[in-house]
Formats: structure tokens, sequence, C-alpha cells
């Protein structure tokens, strides 16, 4: 009788590693080894890739093209195969980007290949402005290559539903093949629910508006600052508290309170427990893990209904704006919801019932579901409506 097949993880990097892409990949991985649904994750050496990225993009320049893409071309694809373990490729792969393994090779050595993506090339070139970077030739390579790796793959799991639009609308992906399963935060220690605040939000007390991303032109730190500003004219006491990216690298430094790179086994839960509502206010997102973040430890969130981000708001606990909005429609809601207490109770009781179903546990079982049944009957979802 056959063994059943080895279920490998992948990402480029190493999966077994916290900082791998977020977090994401390896508090899939753990939760997968845990419940017996994967037994394998991928090590790719990003030290030694990085080598061969210089080398890549230095011929490029000798030869006159543009550099960059490296991860996107097929000497990308070689070196990441070329300093991990290629006895993986026999395994039923989940990874989590599109090149990595390379789908021909996955093929040849008798394994299977799937993703779990939060974004497709067609959305994400132009929505980060990756379009603007990378020479016309060697986004087409991309593309095309992406299509063929969506073609072979068994399964692909999106995000949300934005992604799974692409997939069927832009790449003409059978729908029978596509499902989504919401991710969960990247928490390394759950941080649990936040405990009951004292006294009144903006009176009693600041208001604590909390802010995640490195990236944090992208994801809105301004339009965070632009409502504070306002709330204070009107009267509220507001405070802006701010992690991943360092305080000298932001223009707002008298008005956040940047902690810095945290460690999140230890920092990440007095960090969000400090915090009353979260805030992403992206020009640009593919989802948005911070809002996750957030809801998993009971905290009520604000956002722009941008993208894949527009699926993660959640109604009852979430302040959802139109990408437009100006920063004083904004500070106008935020205006209403200070002084209603009532629904400021029904927020955070409505964010600390979905953080009950905000796990990678959860998330294993419906892929898990997937597996065995071809579906998931009863996926869990954050946002319902169109």
């Amino acid at each position: 009788m056959l063994e059943p097949r080895r279920r490998s993880i992948a990402a480029l990097g190493d999966v077994t590693d916290p900082s791998c892409f977020g977090g994401a990949p390896n508090q899939f991985f753990n939760a997968a080894l845990e419940r017996g649904f994967a037994q394998d994750a991928w090590r790719i050496n990003l030290t030694r890739l990085r080598r061969d990225r210089i080398k890549w993009n230095a011929g490029r320049v000798l030869r006159g093209r543009r550099p960059g893409g490296f991860q996107f071309s097929s000497a990308g694809r070689r070196a990441a195969l070329d300093c991990s373990d290629r006895s993986l490729l026999a395994t039923e792969v989940i990874s989590y980007h599109q090149h990595v393994p390379p789908f021909d090779e996955v093929e040849k050595a008798g394994g299977k290949l799937n993703f779990y993506i939060d974004a497709t090339y067609q959305q994400l070139f132009p929505a980060y402005g990756i379009d603007r970077t990378l020479s016309k030739s060697t986004m087409r390579q991309a593309l095309e290559y992406e299509r063929e790796a969506f073609r072979s793959a068994q399964r692909i799991v999106t995000n949300q539903a934005w992604t799974l639009g692409s997939l069927i609308g832009d790449y003409g992906i059978p729908a029978e093949k596509c499902t989504v399963i919401l991710p969960a935060p990247n928490y390394e220690v759950n941080p649990g629910i936040r405990p009951e605040p004292e006294g009144a939000a903006g009176s009693d007390r600041p208001f604590v508006i909390g802010f995640i991303g490195k990236d944090w032109r992208r994801k809105g730190l301004k339009v965070a600052v632009e409502v504070a500003r306002v709330l204070k004219r009107i009267g509220w006491k507001v405070k802006i508290q701010a992690i991943g990216f360092l305080a000298k690298d932001c223009p707002y430094r008298d008005e956040v309170d940047c902690l810095g790179f945290i460690d999140k086994r230890t920092e990440f839960r007095p960090f969000l427990h400090g915090c009353d509502m979260g805030c992403l206010f992206s020009k640009a997102e593919a989802m948005g893990s911070s809002i996750l973040e957030f809801l998993g430890a009971g905290v009520p969130v604000a956002g722009f209904t941008v993208n894949g981000l527009n699926y993660v708001l959640p109604e009852g606990a979430g302040l959802r704006f139109a990408p437009l909005s100006t920063s004083e429609q904004i500070a106008d809601a935020f205006d209403d919801y200070l002084k209603d207490g009532e629904r400021q109770r029904a927020f955070r009781a409505r964010a600390i019932d979905l953080a009950g179903r905000l796990t990678w546990r959860r998330c294993i079982e419906e892929f898990e579901e997937l597996w065995c049944t071809g579906r998931v009957s009863n996926p869990f979802e954050l946002w319902t409506g169109s």
C-alpha cells in the first residue's frame, strides 16, 4: 500500500522563520503541522539568493537593461530552487509565491502544486506601483509565467474575494478550481482579548488610534494624523500609537508615538491592548494583515474599502470609508463614534465575537474540508456585502 503523499508549505524564504513574508507562512505551517495537514516546510536561503540577485541585476545593467524583477525571472526561480531542498518538489506543495517552487519542476518530480495567495500580479503590479519600477518585458514574462503556473495548479486559494475575481475574470481560471479562505493574524504568541478599558475614550483619556506598517506612506499614516488633528481641534483627546517603522523616518514624530520594530512575542500584547481602534487608510492593499491583528485582540478597526482591504473591514466592528473620503469626513464619523458610548461597546463586543474565529486552526480546518470535499461549506467571512 502506498504511503500518503507528504504535504509541504512554500514561500520565498524560510517558512520556519516567523518573519518570513510577514509571518503568515510560518503561522500557517505551524497550525498545519499540529493538525497533521502538512509535514514539511520549504527553507530558501535568502542570504544566498541576495548574492544571486546582485549579480543578475549587474548583468542587466551591463547589457543596457533596466534592473529589477529577479524574483519574477527564470534565473530567480532556478536560484531559489538551488538554495532549497529539491526533494520537496515531489510533495504536495501549498505555496505563498507564484514562482516558488517552479511549477514545471514540481511536475517533473511528480509532485502537486497549489497556491495560497493574497493578490495576482495583474492586481499587484499597478496597485503597488511595481509597474513603474520593472521593465515591460520583465512584467510581461512574470505575468505569462504566473498564468501558466495557475493553469498547472491543482487548487488556488485566495485570502479574499478581490483576488478570486481576478483569477476568474483576468486569468480565465475555472471557478471550481478557486476558493477563498480567510487567514488569521500573524501572532507568534496570541495576545488575547483586550481588557475592558477604563474611562470614556476621547474625554476621560485619549482615544488611541493604532497603526501597523513598515510602508507607512502607502498605508495612510498621513490620513490618520490629519484625522487626529481634526478631532483635537474639536475638543477630543487623541493619540496615535504606531509600530513597524523607525521614528526617525517619520515626519510626524511630534504627533505619533512610534514604538519602532517590536518583538511580537513580548511586546505585541501591550501594543494591541493599548489601542481603541486600529486604522489602515491604504492607497492600495491586497488584504491588510494588521486589520486581522487588531480584530484578533478584540479591537475595532477603520479603513478604506480599497482592493482586498474591502473584504476584511467588518460591519459592526469597523468604520468603512470610500477611498476618496476626506480627512474631515472621516473625522466626522469618528466624532459620531466617540459621542456614542453604546455604539463603542457594541463594536468591541462584535470584534471580540469575530476574534474567536480569527485563528489559524479555523483556517486549517477550512483547508482540510476543501481537500476532503472540494469545497468549504461555511467559510468564515468578515465582510459579506457587495
